[in-house]
């Protein structure tokens, strides 16, 4: 009976190996726009849950035993960085989650992103100023896709055996992105990489017109066109890397300090702006009270746009295509 025993457990296969291929990987995010990548890139090896709700300002929430508890159970926490979210230190702190206490197990998702208004000195007296600089990396496509990328060497790092979903489903990604930003069309004759690198080359436009392909242009690049040279004024500095990529020129905030609500008096100054600079839109963060944007407004005529800057912002933007496609959209219908 013993012999029988043994020879039933030698034979027995070996949980390991079963027991890694089938691993879901619990990924906890600050931002839904990270929960959203992580699960593009996960698939169904990735159980994705994200700390900050969309309609709340991420610069200011504070770590409670909820995000804590949620903390707990990851194999990977995902943050953004550059001072967005600070409060995520000490969730995984006191989490008692040993696993994300360590790069590891831990992922700065704006690393390697192209990173704006990085100030030259810091003082108190300038409001919320942010030391690494501009943190809302992920409004740019093109660090989207870098964000994609870190987020697949994080999951390899901490799930080996998922490597081949992760990289067929990062590929799938980019080029939703790449169709998404240049058109089908394009993407099929040049290739993402290609219209990629024209653009960090300023030289999209005239590599297409040497081609006779500029009418072949579509997405969300011939969309902007409309935007191209308008002037526009936000709440908070939020939209710097949306302005980069889609032309748009951003004259001032709302704000007249980062995170200081905006004074009377510089509201007043900022009308003599608006109307000496022809400013069109004034885009205001789901999150931010509208009273100084609709003040401006109403003597001006420039039009307030209440728009999300995260997945799931707004009701039917349950995906990164789906903000940018919302912001987008509404800026351009507002010209007309």
């Amino acid at each position: 009976m013993k012999k029988m025993l043994a020879l039933a457990l030698a034979m027995a296969p070996g949980p390991t190996e079963s027991q890694e291929s089938k691993k879901t990987v619990r990924v906890v995010t600050t931002l839904n726009v990270f929960r959203h990548v992580a699960e593009k890139i996960g698939g169904g090896r990735v159980s994705a849950a994200a700390l900050a709700h969309p309609k709340r300002d991420p610069h200011y929430l504070q770590a409670d035993p909820v995000m804590q508890k949620t903390a707990g159970g990851a194999d990977l926490f995902i943050q953004n960085g550059r001072s967005l979210d600070l409060w995520a230190n000490d969730v995984v702190q006191h989490s008692g989650n040993v696993r994300i206490q360590t790069s590891h197990g831990r992922l700065t998702a704006s690393h390697e992103c192209s990173v704006l208004e990085m100030p030259r000195q810091i003082s108190k007296e300038w409001g919320d100023i942010h030391p690494e600089g501009n943190p809302h990396v992920w409004l740019d496509p093109l660090n989207l896709k870098q964000i994609a990328r870190n987020t697949h060497g994080a999951l390899c790092a901490v799930d080996p055996a998922g490597r081949a979903t992760y990289d067929e489903n990062l590929k799938l990604f980019g080029r939703e992105i790449d169709e998404a930003m240049f058109g089908k069309e394009l993407v099929e004759e040049y290739g993402g990489e290609f219209l990629w690198r024209k653009i960090r080359l300023g030289k999209l436009d005239d590599a297409l017109q040497e081609d006779g392909a500029a009418g072949k242009l579509g997405g969300w690049m011939r969309k902007a066109r409309a935007l191209k040279g308008v002037k526009v004024l936000s709440y908070h500095k939020t939209y710097a890397y949306f302005a980069e990529r889609f032309g748009f020129h951003l004259v001032a905030e709302l704000e007249e300090k980062p995170g200081i609500a905006p004074p009377p008096k510089h509201l007043e100054d900022l009308l003599d702006l608006v109307k000496r600079e022809d400013v069109r839109i004034i885009l205001n963060d789901v999150f931010y009270p509208t009273d100084a944007a609709n003040y401006v407004a109403s003597k001006t005529g420039a039009k307030v746009l209440v728009v999300p800057i995260d997945v799931g912002g707004v009701e039917g933007v349950n995906s990164y295509v789906a903000l940018i496609e919302y912001i987008l959209d509404r800026m351009v219908s507002s010209l007309q």
